[in-house]
């Protein structure tokens, strides 16, 4: 009684404890720390008053106007990673400056002017086009912005750093377009795109063997048309740049296939492998003697044994293929015996008659007694000499009565 009082005890105190310890924790992760941010312009000055700045974190924000030396101050919690992104007609950030595990800090935020770019896209044709994926990327900044041309043709950025970008322009049908530009407060960009084409190639084989065998198959490929293989597996044609193809392949017996073809700017070769169609082939005699055993054989569409199929008959299972695809089934009575063969993909059936008579079985040869000489008619004629001769017989017989003739003397 005594030793549980002292564990019951000791408990309640470890308890305590903890439950002290709990708050200071707590209390630890959420002191604040105080954080002040001066936000300099790409000369290192001070951007004065005025200027609007965020900074968030995970599970809160705050919102402050900086102060006539360009400062702002504001706390956070210990620890937390901070993002402060500034937000003015005049001033601007492509990315967030970033703080780590803060500490009561004091640091410098640079910023740059605020411009934007209208770019427009044309066609050799000087025609506008419509859906051009326009990206902005500059230098340590990395990507900036990723929008497509309206109905005219253009896009307008939103508010970026003044100063020099990479600017790419992709389209599906059209070869890449990639320069160097400088935006300024308003910039108006004009930019040209090429249509181009190159060849596809598409290799239909079957992949199923050690060396993959070629197939004549139908090759259906969107804005080409439907082509058709050879012996040798292979169909070409023209297709525009850049654009990614869902290629569909089809042959009779095997499995409609469906791959995309991802298209650059350059010739591409493509193997797309089929497979035939799940299938199961049942082998067994179609009639058997009652008391003998029915043998089923069951292979798979490339021929191959099927091991561990499941084999029923009238719902109730008899037995699994062995290694070889084989199973023998003892006879219990006359009459048709229909066989289900399921190998969890494929159900196939097959119906074995079982017959009373030996005369009754199909394409088996039944046994007969040899004919003989006495209860057989002949077959040839004698020629005129009588039943069974010929010349030959006739010469030895006649050779044979001299003989007893001669004896007999």
């Amino acid at each position: 009684m005594g030793s549980t009082r002292v564990s019951v005890g000791l408990c309640i105190v470890m308890l305590a404890g903890v439950v002290a310890v709990l708050p200071a924790a707590v209390t630890a992760q959420q002191d604040p720390v105080v954080i002040t941010a001066t936000i300099v312009n790409q000369d290192g000055q001070s951007v004065g008053g005025g200027v609007d700045v965020t900074a968030t974190w995970d599970g809160g924000s705050t919102n402050e106007t900086t102060l006539s030396d360009g400062r702002v101050r504001f706390e956070a919690p210990r620890g937390a990673n901070v993002s402060i992104r500034v937000d003015d007609e005049q001033y601007i950030r492509n990315n967030a400056y970033d703080i780590r595990d803060a500490t009561e800090q004091s640091v410098e935020v640079p910023v740059s002017e605020s411009g934007t770019a209208t770019v427009t896209v044309r066609n050799t044709d000087n025609e506008t086009v419509e859906d051009a994926r326009v990206l902005l990327y500059r230098g340590g900044d990395g990507f900036v912005t990723d929008q497509r041309t309206g109905a005219d043709g253009t896009v307008t950025t939103p508010a970026v750093e003044h100063g020099e970008y990479r600017l790419d322009i992709y389209k599906n049908g059209y070869f890449d377009n990639r320069t160097r530009v400088t935006v300024g407060d308003q910039t108006d960009i004009d930019r040209t795109i090429e249509q181009g084409e190159v060849l596809l190639t598409v290799k239909v084989a079957d992949d199923y063997f050690e060396q993959p065998r070629p197939l004549d198959a139908a090759v259906e490929i969107p804005s080409a048309g439907t082509l058709q293989t050879g012996s040798d597996g292979d169909a070409t044609t023209s297709v525009p740049v850049n654009t990614n193809y869902d290629i569909v392949v089809t042959k009779d017996s095997y499995d409609r296939t469906t791959q995309t073809v991802k298209v650059k700017q350059s010739d591409v070769t493509e193997t797309i492998s089929i497979d035939r169609t799940d299938n199961l082939t049942i082998s067994a005699q179609d009639r058997v003697l009652l008391g003998n055993s029915i043998t089923l054989e069951v292979t798979d569409e490339y021929d191959d044994p099927v091991s561990g199929a499941t084999v029923s008959q009238n719902g109730q299972q008899v037995g699994t293929t062995d290694d070889d695809g084989e199973l023998e089934i003892d006879t219990e009575s006359a009459g048709p015996v229909t066989f289900t063969v399921d190998d969890g993909e494929v159900q196939q059936e097959v119906t074995v008659t079982v017959v009373e008579e030996a005369a009754e079985l199909t394409g088996t040869p039944v046994a007969t007694s040899t004919p003989t000489a006495t209860d057989t008619e002949p077959t040839e004629t004698s020629g005129g000499l009588g039943p069974g001769f010929t010349p030959v017989t006739l010469v030895a017989a006649l050779a044979l009565l001299s003989l007893v003739a001669y004896r007999r003397r």
